[in-house]
């Protein structure tokens, strides 16, 4: 397919340099073009042709395009000007300066400067120092469209050029410092979609860095398919560093399945292969790696359009402000770099110019995007640690309504054992008056009869004691203690509940004085909602002969605790789920599972033990390990 651009052509068909209404900067109306065949590579096949005033661009050649270009100029003190073209997308270029159809000079050198160091970096730049009359021919061979040509004084084209140095070196620096910035921010947050944005930053820095010139320069000079394999590999990643950095940010996957399924296989897969296939080519046959460059820049058009789509999709749908403001940024970024590449394509824009809009763009995309996603980031770890304070005040809360309801139980539990004891004393009491009224009362029987009543007070006494001390929360202190000692505490509070549901157990300690380091108070405490949940589920499925086994054995030098029951086991799946805060193990309403949450908090938060279920036999076996 031929694309023809017309350009406006003036009568005026020689370039006066010394005429100062005349802009030297962009002299398109000077120039004409003659597109040359692939034998007409030499300056006097071209010569006696005939040069149009429009150029005519064919986009999707096999082969690279090669043209000439004719400028008559007349130079009348023979002042320093310098022919300059920017444009990485040229392959191959040639220069000649004819007097009469004669060669007064010629610059042929392929990517090599010819003024001074300083502009070292720029591809073609070629001073024009001949004075009178004179006409240029330039051979371009290139695969996309013609660059356009400025012809600059000297002292105009070094101020340009200390202007796009101290411009460049400001933006790559700008690049550098964010790149760290940004680092800095995953290592302390390690979230995943950092790492592409990271990606993004150093890939965008490579590919600018070849793009200016810079990559070929300093590093690569005499191997040019080293250069064009860190071409390839700069430009894909990109593309894949932005294309996961867009799904992650604006949650594509869920919200935009389809487009992006497409936005990944062509960014991730196809890109990659055009990638290999244009390096493999530019080995064996430059020709066809021309076509393959131009495919790949017509999936990245496709990519950026899906990106702009995705983007614009989100902005619509979120009603948060900073999420509307980085995609917004995001938006205008992709639509600046879609114009890129249609430049690159089609060449409407000066390139220089495109390349400035294209670098301030970015820079001020990544310095915007970090700032927002920072703040981002900020604000949903507040709001993280305020969901944290406010789940462990839950947490709290459903701990102490746990402990108040083992209080009631236990208060339960020492009513009925101050039972006995206050009817002992009771009938010493009524024994004691029984015998004074008889005269019967000796001093040896008034002493048997007042140590029983001391007795059975210390017995009530020593009961009050022990459940004070469980309920004390100053006495939370870390300490060595034995399984067995919190094994028989738990149930001697529980006997009660034991011996009211008709439950028998057993103790089968395994190895003797098998101990542990925590709290022993929240120890016992996590072995009595165990104990409690066990005897629920005995008496809700009826078991007739009921048993809860306690097993306490050491195993590679780590104690367990093991409670086991026969109430049919946990039917809930995953089991691991019987811990959840909303799920309980009862067909009834009187518990809502949060016993076991409580249990699991305890034993794993605040002692950095393990608790583990399982279905054992026919019933349910819960560890405590460590």
């Amino acid at each position: 397919m031929i694309f023809t651009i017309f350009i406006t052509y003036s009568f005026a068909s020689t370039l006066n340099l010394e005429n100062p209404k005349c802009n030297i900067k962009n002299i398109s109306q000077y120039i004409k073009y003659y597109k040359a065949n692939s034998n007409e590579k030499n300056l006097k096949d071209i010569i006696n042709k005939k040069f149009i005033s429009k150029k005519k661009i064919d986009l999707f050649s096999l082969k690279k395009n090669i043209y000439w270009l004719k400028i008559n100029l007349i130079n009348c003190d023979g002042k320093s000007y310098i022919l300059n073209l920017d444009n990485f997308l040229i392959d191959d270029i040639g220069v000649y300066l004819l007097r009469n159809k004669k060669l007064i000079k010629s610059y042929t050198e392929e990517y090599e400067n010819n003024i001074i160091a300083i502009t070292s970096y720029n591809k073609f730049a070629f001073p024009l120092n001949e004075k009178g009359d004179f006409t240029i021919y330039i051979k371009i061979e290139t695969s996309f469209y013609i660059p356009s040509i400025k012809i600059l004084t000297k002292d105009l084209f070094l101020k340009k050029q200390m202007y796009s140095n101290m411009f460049n070196t400001a933006f790559y620096f700008s690049l550098i410092l964010m790149f760290f910035y940004n680092l800095f921010i995953y290592f302390v947050s390690k979230i995943k979609i950092y790492k592409y944005y990271l990606g993004y930053i150093v890939c965008v820095f490579g590919f600018l860095f070849f793009y200016d010139g810079y990559f070929n320069t300093l590093f690569f000079k005499r191997s040019a398919f080293v250069g064009e394999l860190f071409f390839y590999l700069f430009y894909t990643l990109t593309f894949i560093c932005a294309t996961k950095f867009s799904t992650f940010l604006f949650q594509s996957k869920r919200n935009l399945f389809f487009l992006n399924k497409i936005l990944l296989k062509l960014a991730l897969v196809i890109m990659p292969i055009l990638a290999i296939l244009g390096l493999l080519l530019s080995m064996f046959n430059k020709d066809f790696s021309y076509l393959i460059q131009k495919c790949l820049l017509i999936c990245t058009i496709i990519v950026i359009l899906m990106i702009i789509t995705i983007a614009i999709k989100y902005y619509k749908v979120r009603k948060e402000f900073i999420s509307k403001i980085y995609s917004f940024i995001w938006i205008v970024f992709m639509i600046v770099s879609l114009l890129f590449a249609l430049n690159i394509l089609i060449g409407f824009i000066d390139t220089n110019i495109m390349t400035k809009i294209l670098k301030f763009n970015i820079l001020l995309e990544i310095i915007s995007m970090s700032l927002f996603i920072a703040y981002r980031l900020k604000s949903s770890n507040e709001k993280n640690l305020k969901l944290k304070i406010k789940n462990r005040e839950q947490e709290l809360f459903i701990l102490r309504q746990t402990k108040l309801a083992s209080f009631g139980e236990m208060l339960h539990s020492i009513a009925h054992e101050w039972k006995q004891p206050l009817h002992r004393i009771n009938m010493i009491s009524l024994d004691i008056e029984t015998t004074y009224n008889k005269d019967n009362l000796t001093k040896q029987y008034l002493y048997n009869q007042l140590n029983e009543i001391e007795l059975q007070t210390n017995y009530m006494n020593d009961m009050i004691n022990q459940f004070m001390d469980y309920f004390n929360p100053n006495s939370k202190t870390k300490e060595d203690f034995y399984l067995i000692d919190c094994v028989n505490d738990a149930i001697n509070l529980l006997s009660i509940k034991f011996s009211k549901n008709l439950i028998n157990y057993k103790i089968n300690c395994f190895e003797d004085k098998v101990f542990t380091n925590g709290y022993k108070k929240e120890y016992i405490q996590c072995i009595i909602i165990l104990i409690n949940n066990a005897i629920d589920a005995i008496i809700n499925n009826n078991i007739d002969n009921r048993l809860i086994e306690f097993r306490i054995e050491q195993i590679d030098n780590i104690p367990r605790l093991s409670i086991i029951d026969n109430a049919g086991g946990i039917k809930i799946r995953p089991i691991e789920k019987v811990f959840d805060a909303n799920v309980s193990t009862k067909s009834n309403n009187e518990n809502s599972g949060v016993g076991l949450f409580i249990a699991k908090k305890i034993i794993e938060d605040n002692m950095n033990k393990k608790l583990e279920c399982a279905n054992y036999n026919n019933g349910a076996k819960f560890c405590i390990i460590g």
